[in-house]
């Protein structure tokens, strides 16, 4: 080679080769030198396959520069990865050309571009992208991503099944066109074009929207401008079911408290009607915690059916299993389906609770001839639906009625016409007891 052919090759950064037909290193340049760890001693005039203690040997180049001496004058970004026993791993592009100085004598220059690092970072920042895309579609919220003139670059599947639209619809277009325009909102583009372009972020910037196909909606928006790239990532928290169920809750609580309210004047009206007919505080425990135990009855069964509705039948049976009687040949229970309110509910319980504590001391349960036979009927008048309740009991002898009217007498000739605005009337006969009750149903 010429001095200014050689100092070309010199100055060239990349490591090159100039080799002899038959493979001959004849010169090699420093970036070759230094780039592979190898001295001018150990290169020029051996073999390319010698090189390195046979670290060149590598099955690719063979076939590159075989072609070529056979085929082409030149190879372009040929690549080869080899690992070399002082340097590891390398991914290298290889360029290589035949240069004649004339017939006889023809040189090889091959050029090495190490691209290991360049890959490196390219496979990383393909990792890195796949990463996001993931990261992204696995956040529940809905994500945007978007460019600096507010256009979407992208969405995460969240936000597709969370607003009912497809990637069609909404990448590449303005934020406010999507979905026909349904994102048009005073109140995103205030914080997109007012407050993210001064403080480059906001955090739970609360809009409400009505959107003509989901409905309305209460969002929380966090929004950044990120530092290093042009790009603008809005995430949408959806609170309209929290805040629904919150506002349930708020009412469940009120009603809760209202109910307990209620449940507590009973049991102190329980309690001071019984203490006014009670002669011994020994009478007043027995009936008292008898009537307490009637009242938590009815809560068990409204805990239990959940809906705030008590079966009739199911009412009636409680009551009476807890007095010992259960439907045979001397118990009759018989009537539609009827549920009752809550309220309906503890009134009738206390009813049933009374009209049985009467049979035990008086009637049907206490005689072993009694019999009982509670029934009812629906009937329909100027749109009401009423109910006609029946208490009957007979093969009964009594010789004398109470003498006195008691809480539970009161209660069912007064009271429970009152509590369930209709109509009530208790009658003692010589055969037993027949009470009846009538009043309108609620809706």
């Amino acid at each position: 080679m010429t001095e200014i052919a050689t100092s070309i090759v010199d100055t060239i950064r990349e490591p090159v080769l100039v080799l002899e037909r038959d493979l001959t290193v004849l010169h090699a340049n420093r970036s070759f030198l230094a780039h592979f760890h190898v001295s001018q001693d150990e290169t020029l005039g051996r073999r390319l396959h010698d090189l390195g203690n046979g670290q060149w040997d590598i099955p690719d180049l063979r076939r590159l520069l075989g072609k070529m001496l056979s085929e082409n004058d030149s190879v372009e970004d040929y690549r080869v990865e080899h690992e070399f026993e002082t340097i590891g791993r390398r991914v290298m592009l290889l360029n290589a050309g035949r240069l004649r100085r004339d017939p006889d004598m023809e040189h090889i220059f091959l050029a090495i571009s190490d691209v290991t690092e360049r890959e490196r970072m390219e496979n990383e920042l393909i990792a890195s992208k796949e990463f996001s895309e993931k990261l992204i579609d696995s956040i529940r919220e809905a994500l945007l991503v978007l460019e600096p003139d507010l256009r979407v670059e992208s969405a995460n599947q969240s936000f597709y099944d969370m607003f009912e639209v497809t990637p069609e619809e909404t990448e590449g277009r303005p934020i406010y066109d999507i979905g026909d325009g349904q994102w048009d909102i005073p109140d995103l583009r205030m914080g997109l074009e007012d407050v993210l372009p001064k403080e480059r972020q906001f955090n739970d910037f609360e809009v409400t929207h009505d959107f003509p196909t989901i409905g309305r909606r209460i969002m929380l928006l966090n929004g950044r401008a990120l530092d290093h790239l042009p790009r603008i990532l809005l995430a949408i928290r959806d609170e309209t079911e929290k805040r629904r169920h919150e506002a349930d809750q708020k009412v469940m609580v009120g009603e809760l408290q209202h109910r307990v309210k209620n449940i507590l004047a009973n049991v102190q009206s329980i309690a001071m009607a019984t203490l006014r007919r009670s002669s011994t505080l020994q009478e007043f425990e027995g009936t008292y915690l008898q009537r307490l135990n009637s009242l938590a009855r009815a809560q068990d069964l409204l805990l239990r059916e959940g809906s705030g509705y008590v079966n009739l039948h199911e009412l009636v049976s409680s009551e009476l299993a807890a007095h010992g009687w259960e439907e045979d040949g001397r118990l009759t229970i018989d009537g539609p389906n009827v549920t009752l309110s809550r309220r309906e509910t503890q009134a009738f319980a206390m009813l049933v609770h009374e009209l049985a504590t009467n049979a035990v001391k008086y009637g049907a349960f206490a005689q072993p001839e009694g019999r009982l036979d509670v029934t009812w009927s629906i009937a329909r008048k100027d749109g009401d639906v009423g109910l006609s309740f029946e208490w009957r009991e007979s093969g009964v002898s009594i010789d004398e009625p109470p003498g006195r009217n008691g809480f539970g007498t009161g209660l069912i000739r007064q009271s429970v016409g009152h509590m369930l605005g209709g109509t009530s009337s208790l009658d003692f006969t010589p055969r037993g007891a027949v009470c009846k009750v009538e009043f309108a149903l609620e809706a």
